[in-house]
């Protein structure tokens, strides 16, 4: 059982001591990618009631152990309360994930870089662009962002270059989605889960079969020869059949590299792994994990953590839950 250091500040002031005379739960959610980071706190509301923190507050939680810690920003956008028995579930966003690049937009880039669109849009939030050469280097004659959110936008682009987007600590994140590598192409080292650390019970792997196929096809349009082209690349070499992706690209070298990002993705997704430890807050996701001392075929594999989910009550102390998948080959 870990009992860590927690603190927590509301609109830039720490919290008093009744704050945690009557927590009961603290859970935090880190997800890969831009799927919203969380903070959940669950309160005892048992009279004299309890003032939670209101919606709109911005929430600062520090966890510091032994073994590192964590720190994020949250913005308050619920707050339940229950009767009988008294409880108040307060939860939030990160603070990174702002409003406005969820509005509607159109624009469009002539003889553009992926990294030239990417740092445009980071500069327009005030954020700063870590972008990695490796996914980025195509130039579009023309690209369009049409009645779409910058969010829907660069997730979309990512998708196709096979780039991790995301935004943390007030950065924008353009990373070689599934490699475990930094924005300037070196491996970070991967976290080592030993046995003696897991909840009993939770660790799992699994290998599967479903949605393999031997070939990626993607179409592009040619324009010159005003008609749709086709490029196949291999997937996996031990399964049958093909998956096609729907979605047009503008030249053969762009439906290429999303055809091999959507391999590569499919390979990852074939192994992938679950479990909870011992509080660890320095975990955190997109990063590599790998097992030792567990048991063979599991021990020495290297993971890419997609969800990291800590979470503290009194009684059980921290925890931390994460899932993940093959790191990409």
């Amino acid at each position: 059982m870990t009992h860590p250091q927690i603190l927590v500040t509301v609109d830039g002031l720490p919290v008093s001591g009744a704050f945690f005379d009557r927590l009961v739960s603290l859970t935090i959610t880190d997800r890969e990618g831009i799927r919203s980071d969380t903070l959940d706190l669950v309160f005892n509301d048992a009279p004299p009631h309890f003032q939670s923190p209101r919606r709109g507050a911005v929430v600062m939680v520090t966890i510091l152990s032994g073994v590192g810690g964590f720190v994020g920003a949250y913005v308050v956008d619920r707050v339940e309360f229950s009767c009988l028995p008294y409880t108040i579930t307060v939860k939030g966003h990160s603070a990174d994930l702002r409003s406005e690049m969820k509005a509607n937009k159109t624009k469009h880039w002539d003889d553009a870089s992926v990294k030239d669109i990417v740092a445009e849009k980071a500069g327009d939030y005030g954020l700063e662009a870590k972008i990695s050469d490796a996914v980025s280097g195509y130039v579009y004659e023309w690209i369009g962002q049409q009645d779409e959110s910058d969010l829907h936008f660069l997730e979309r682009l990512a998708e196709r270059h096979g780039a991790l987007f995301t935004i943390k600590n007030g950065s924008l994140l353009w990373l070689e989605r599934g490699t475990g590598k930094t924005a300037g192409g070196t491996a970070i080292p991967p976290a080592v889960v030993l046995m003696p650390s897991i909840i009993e019970g939770s660790c799992r792997m699994s290998e599967t079969d479903v949605d393999r196929f031997a070939k990626v096809k993607a179409y592009w349009q040619d324009r010159k020869g005003a008609k749709r082209q086709e490029v196949v690349v291999d997937a996996d070499p031990e399964a049958s059949g093909e998956h096609v992706l729907r979605d047009p690209y503008s030249s053969r070298e762009e439906a290429e590299s999303a055809a091999r990002a959507a391999a590569r993705e499919m390979m990852r997704g074939l192994v992938e792994t679950s479990c909870s430890i011992i509080g660890r807050p320095a975990l955190m996701a997109g990063q590599p994990v790998i097992y030792a001392g567990v048991r063979p075929l599991v021990d020495g594999r290297e993971f890419i953590l997609e969800t990291v989910r800590h979470s503290f009550t009194k009684s059980g102390g921290l925890r931390t839950a994460f899932t993940g998948k093959l790191k990409a080959g």
